[in-house]
């Protein structure tokens, strides 16, 4: 089980998040702090295989975040975010206030991660960022600014330029539902030439971009050995079939990876707006989605054992958390319905 505890951290007052099934889904309020979270484990996860170097890391979190200072929230002297793993903690730091200054410290009192098998499984994991079309966008323009990534969105980038140059199966598996509708025609693709069903990848549909960007994903869900898979707004840029096609292939295939991975399956997290996402995973999870687009078989259709939902809500100027079992349709979302 890999668990985040965060305390007094941007908008986050406390909050402990246990990834203990293979799908958890994190919804919420914008300003709420999923991105954050997301964020917060990348920097993490990076960080674990090495040695610590507390210049390094805190050179990490200002590129990622700004000054320190500014990240412990109003009215607390100081921050703490701890990462573990089946109990044991792999990374334990703390921010806090000078006393008499202004200026903020970042001290790693505990860094266990650089021993195996955590060097791989940490090295192995993947977070899907938001910007993620931009950059695969830059990807088949042979854009140079790529480097000018945050330090958390470096390893995704890394992982989805090789499987452009490999011409990785997997980018021709996450655009299936596009063939199927016959938004794309079935032409060979060529993602090292920057071609994709004949068409140039940079003049692509933004959803087809935005599925392209997912190939890390199934990667690594299929490939297995990793502390964490995750995706921040799983629905970007996806026409409402797309979202619910593409959330219920990931949770099965979330699931497939917790059944037929030897050792360390990966768990995914997903961070969604969408009540489409949530309302087809509802729907997959207690009666199953018999159609097409699906593209794995109902053996890996998760139940509500294999499904959590954490819920981030603003209360008192500050986030809090409900968790739930299974698939759960967040209070905001429920009101908003009433619009409709």
């Amino acid at each position: 089980m890999l668990e985040l505890w965060i305390e007094n951290f941007g908008p986050i007052e406390e909050l402990r998040l246990e990834i203990d099934v293979p799908l958890v889904i994190l919804t919420g309020e914008t300003g709420t702090g999923k991105s954050l979270l997301l964020r917060v484990f990348s920097l993490l996860l990076k960080n674990l295989p090495y040695p610590l170097d507390n210049k390094a890391l805190e050179s990490d979190f200002i590129n990622e975040f700004g000054h320190p200072l500014h990240l412990i929230a109003r009215g607390a002297e100081e921050a703490k975010i701890v990462l573990s793993y089946n109990g044991e903690a792999l990374a334990d730091i703390e921010l806090y206030r000078h006393k008499g200054r202004s200026a903020g410290f970042l001290s790693a009192r505990r860094w266990k991660g650089g021993t195996q098998p955590y060097l791989d499984l940490a090295a192995r994991s993947i977070i899907v960022p938001d910007e993620r079309i931009n950059f695969t966008r830059r990807m088949f323009s042979k854009d140079d600014h790529l480097l000018n990534v945050l330090p958390s969105e470096k390893a995704y980038c890394t992982l989805l330029m090789e499987l452009c140059k490999e011409n990785s199966p997997w980018l021709e598996e996450i655009l299936a539902p596009m063939f199927e509708e016959d938004m794309l025609p079935n032409v060979r693709s060529y993602c090292d030439r920057g071609l994709i069903a004949g068409y140039e990848i940079r003049n692509l549909s933004s959803a087809a971009l935005s599925l392209l960007s997912l190939a890390p994903i199934l990667a690594r869900l299929d490939e297995g050995r990793a502390l964490l898979v995750a995706v921040d707004t799983v629905e970007l840029h996806l026409t409402p079939l797309l979202q619910a096609v593409v959330s219920v292939n990931l949770a099965r295939w979330a699931k497939r990876s917790w059944l037929e991975c030897e050792e360390y399956p990966p768990p995914l997290l997903l961070v969604t707006h969408s009540s489409i996402v949530l309302a087809a995973l509802q729907a997959d999870t207690e009666e199953g989605v018999k159609d097409k687009l699906v593209r794995l078989e109902e053996k890996y259709r998760p139940n509500i054992e294999d499904i959590k939902t954490v819920v981030l809500y603003r209360e008192r100027g500050v986030s809090r958390h409900e968790e739930t079992k299974g698939v759960a349709l967040p209070t905001y979302l429920r009101e908003y319905s009433r619009f409709i």
